[in-house]
């Protein structure tokens, strides 16, 4: 299985709703449960449909990418580990930080970790069981919008994950901008500088993406459903010509 991680917040998790198009599903395309409902469980594998993530989550992009990169590399299985958390900020997924926003947001699967890390940690760890990690997705931000501080968290959050997981530089790190026309596009700047402090990190671009329109989001910062379909799509373009797949 070729895995890859999914980390950020709330547009990582998605928040548009499916429509029957989304449901459709690919069974080389599986997902490490992150919530109970249906026949998804925590820790368990399961052909992959949204929401990826909690069961009140919608469409983010790792839906797209994964159907994406299954098209794209038809002999490989796609093992998508969903690790977003709507809200957070980037101290959530530092090794050995405890956030001051901890007591606002609930870790998975009982919140009794105090750090986001150990969470993604122990997730991927257990999804190396039966794959390898090719890749990281990130879509991150909109909670330390302008935080100049916030280019090095994010180095340090990839060099530990690298260290602790065995994989070296050639696993990509891939992150989205956040909506050009929405409320967090002053951070745009920021994520263009990671691929110069962290080795093979890339970005994906949020131009032409768009926010929903019906009902409109208060916050002018989630992507509409056609939006992160388009995401999902341009995060696997970037992964693939990282890797050099298939």
């Amino acid at each position: 299985m070729q895995l890859f991680l999914l980390i950020g917040q709330s547009n990582m998790e998605g928040a548009p709703k499916p429509a029957p198009e989304d449901l459709v599903e690919n069974p080389r395309v599986r997902v490490l449960g992150y919530d109970n409902f249906g026949d998804r469980k925590w820790n368990e594998w399961d052909v992959a449909a949204p929401p990826l993530h909690r069961a009140w989550a919608g469409v983010g992009p790792g839906d797209g990418f994964g159907k994406a990169m299954a098209e794209a590399w038809p002999d490989a299985t796609i093992g998508l580990v969903p690790c977003a958390i709507s809200g957070v900020d980037i101290d959530f997924f530092l090794k050995g930080v405890t956030s001051t926003r901890r007591k606002e947001f609930q870790i998975p699967p009982d919140n009794a970790q105090g750090s986001a890390y150990d969470m993604v940690i122990e997730r991927a760890r257990l999804a190396q069981k039966v794959g390898v990690i090719r890749g990281i997705l990130f879509h991150q931000g909109e909670s330390d919008t302008g935080n100049p501080a916030w280019v090095g968290k994010v180095q340090r959050m990839v060099g530990d994950l690298r260290a602790d997981l065995g994989l070296d530089n050639s696993v990509p790190f891939v992150a989205g901008e956040l909506l050009h026309s929405g409320c967090c596009a002053a951070h745009n700047p920021l994520v263009q500088q990671l691929p110069t402090k962290i080795p093979n990190a890339h970005v994906v671009s949020a131009a032409g993406l768009n926010a929903p329109a019906d009902p409109p989001d208060p916050y002018n910062a989630h992507f509409d459903l056609p939006s992160q379909r388009e995401l999902g799509r341009r995060y696997a373009t970037s992964m693939l010509q990282a890797l050099g797949a298939p």
